[in-house]
């Protein structure tokens, strides 16, 4: 990136809050702590600066890459030519609660809305616990656990490939399995939901529950990027179960292994590389599919 654009992105981004760093470690900002450096890492201050940043980089023929809290994504080793657009700011992870109403910023933690819908005896996020992402990634692939976040959704505001800003209504989209019809450009900013008053103490318990249910069979306290592969379309076996099966239980490359607790989860042990975790991915299919015939896809995002 030359200084030119270095400079102009340093203005645009200084006069509504935004922030920008440039040369930064990529191993800072996902769950994994893997990945190498990137050009630009911009923190946008409010919508309107996003709009006048992201139209500015696409006339300047920069790649832009959007992350959340990079809890479902795999970056690269070395450096990564583009500008990594994080909606970490404040605009972009408040939180406005009105009744049975919620307005969230696509930046904002799910563990944060989570906790704070409970408090308030919130029910219709619960089921979402212990998922490490952000609203804005969650509804990009429908996270689910208990419950699919898709469910209490009403609306959402994005930003579109052509720079316009506007609202979809939940009934103008298409939720799936680990799926969404959000356009590949479109850059999610807020999201409102409507939620279901419920006695705090039931919420609390459900809560207490899901997490348990999770803690006692995921690696939680791990580095990892959550599951890796998507459940098999069509089979009775989960993708967990297949990678069991195969024996890879524990199988490292470099310092990535697969989880002993949940074979869906591959650990950074402490010097894992996105080589070792690509290479490790493509070994774990080339046994499932020998073994079942089957082609496991992948659910994290590989930026490459």
């Amino acid at each position: 990136m030359d200084d030119g654009i270095k400079n102009t992105l340093s203005r645009l981004c200084s006069t509504d809050g935004g922030a920008v760093m440039f040369d930064e470690k990529l191993s800072s900002h996902n769950t994994m702590r893997v990945g190498g450096t990137v050009s630009a890492w911009y923190m946008p201050g409010s919508p309107e600066e996003l709009v006048q940043v992201t139209d500015y980089l696409r006339d300047a023929g920069e790649r832009t890459v959007v992350s959340g809290n990079g809890s479902n994504v795999l970056m690269p080793d070395g450096n990564l030519e583009a500008v990594v657009i994080s909606l970490s700011g404040d605009w972009f992870t408040r939180k406005v609660f009105e009744g049975d109403i919620v307005s969230v910023g696509a930046g904002e933690k799910l563990s944060s809305l989570i906790s704070e819908c409970c408090a308030r005896g919130l029910s219709g996020m619960e089921g979402l616990v212990g998922i490490p992402g952000t609203v804005g990634g969650a509804l990009l692939m429908n996270a689910a656990y208990r419950s699919a976040i898709s469910a209490p959704l009403l609306r959402v505001r994005v930003l579109d490939g052509k720079g316009r800003i506007r609202w979809l209504e939940r009934d103008e989209l298409v939720f799936g399995y680990r799926r969404s019809s959000f356009e590949k450009d479109d850059i999610l900013i807020e999201a409102v939901f409507r939620l279901k008053e419920v006695p705090l103490a039931d919420i609390r318990e459900r809560l207490r529950e899901y997490f348990l249910e999770k803690l006692n069979s995921q690696p939680m306290d791990e580095k990892t990027l959550g599951c890796v592969f998507k459940n098999p379309r069509g089979s009775s076996l989960k993708s967990a179960q297949m990678i069991d099966m195969a024996g890879l239980k524990g199988l490292r490359c470099g310092g990535a292994v697969v989880s002993l607790k949940h074979t869906n989860f591959i650990v950074n042990t402490g010097n894992a590389t996105a080589r070792d975790v690509k290479l490790l991915i493509s070994e774990i299919q080339d046994k499932v599919r020998a073994t079942f015939s089957v082609e496991l896809e992948p659910e994290i995002e590989i930026i490459d």
